[in-house]
């Protein structure tokens, strides 16, 4: 009904903004854990760009969920310099903390609500062909609330967040820019991406949260928190039939907490993915995982796509007991299906996690299903 009503919205404003430069999508999906247990998390969105519209920069306008989403991108300033602001909202849902999972398996109780406000100051420096440097200076807010925690579970502090970033990206994709829109839930990567970053996120307020006496460690931030972040997505067409992708992530923390922590596990576009586990089974600060996944097409020149993957890698304290330091592997397979109808597409994955001796309860199993459209 969300996606829907999304469509509808969005395509009743076509009509005038197609004519001025307004492209807009829509999409929705849902990630579950099947075994072995039921649990599960959904979203919807719709996205409206329009460009050229504010100092020869485009517009971006973003509902997903619990979070709205306005930007103003690529303002040229000069021959190779950009800027691009941002104002964007999460309510109730940030950082999927209300779902908690410990070794595969989810303990309601421990979940609580957090919400946040950021601006989102961004200069890109492209200094030479596919290469860029960019400063980022965001400035957050984070607030929480009870959802049934614990008694002896204590909330982090609400705090202000000074996050400024300083990234390296080479981008050599040549993917038609139509595969970034919103209801393209993953993009068919063609070419060669690598990033790095690093970063430093300093609060105005801070304190141990969580259970402070039972897990010292877990959560329990510096006013200075540091991050060296590395990624890599490629994708190569090995003739009309198949294609091979591969994504790669490295992260390092220090003095992290669960609110800066990459999220690890689930099928959907928004964690590090490993299958059959379920969405954000892992909230990691030190880890290397790479996802490879073979595409196959059945008729030559058709869209449609179904293939496998496999993720996995390395991650730090896989028991979310606050033992920094001991790591674990992780991984999954996947089936999944792209299918791709003119301005409709349609997503299903089904993934099974590899047996390891912190998951509790193996084997384990999960699913996404999603729907893309172009509307307008």
């Amino acid at each position: 009904m969300r996606l829907a009503s999304a469509v509808l919205a969005l395509t009743l404003f076509a009509s005038t903004a197609h004519a001025e430069g307004w492209h807009g999508s829509a999409a929705a999906g849902a990630d579950f854990a099947l075994v072995p247990e039921v649990t599960g998390f959904g979203f919807v969105l719709f996205e409206a760009t329009g460009e050229d519209k504010v100092g020869k920069g485009d517009v971006r306008l973003l509902y997903n969920t619990d979070t709205i989403h306005l930007e103003i991108e690529r303002i040229p300033l000069g021959k190779s310099f950009e800027l691009s602001v941002a104002l964007r909202g999460e309510a109730f849902f940030a950082g999927l903390l209300r779902y908690y999972y410990e070794q595969g398996l989810r303990r309601s109780n421990l979940g609580f609500n957090a919400s946040y406000v950021v601006l989102l100051p961004k200069i890109q420096w492209h200094f030479a062909d596919h290469h860029t440097l960019e400063v980022l200076t965001n400035v957050r807010y984070w607030f929480f609330g009870s959802n049934k925690t614990d008694p002896s579970y204590l909330l982090p502090a609400n705090t202000v967040v000074f996050e400024p970033r300083l990234g390296y990206i080479y981008w050599n994709i040549d993917s038609p820019g139509e595969e970034y829109r919103a209801s393209k839930l993953f993009p068919r990567i063609q070419g060669v991406a690598v990033g790095a970053s690093v970063g430093v996120d300093v609060r105005s307020e801070v304190r141990p949260w969580g259970f402070v006496t039972a897990q010292p460690d877990r959560n329990d931030p510096n006013k200075a928190i540091w991050t060296l972040n590395q990624w890599l997505r490629a994708g190569w067409q090995t003739g009309d039939f198949f294609r091979l992708e591969l994504q790669e992530t490295f992260n390092w923390g220090w003095f992290q907490d669960d609110l800066t922590r990459l999220r690890v596990g689930g099928l959907n576009p928004y964690v590090v993915v490993v299958p059959g586990l379920p969405w954000s089974a892992n909230i990691s600060e030190r880890l290397a995982l790479a996802q490879l996944s073979g595409h196959v097409r059945p008729k030559k020149g058709k869209p449609q796509e179904l293939g496998l993957l496999v993720a996995g890698g390395t991650i730090n304290d896989p028991r979310r007991q606050g033992l920094l330091n001991d790591f674990s592997g992780i991984g999954g397979l996947a089936l999944f299906t792209d299918l791709r109808w003119g301005r409709w597409q349609v997503y299903a994955r089904l993934g099974w996690a590899f047996p390891t001796s912190w998951l509790l309860d193996n084997p384990h199993f999960s699913g996404f299903a999603g729907l893309g459209v172009d509307a307008f």
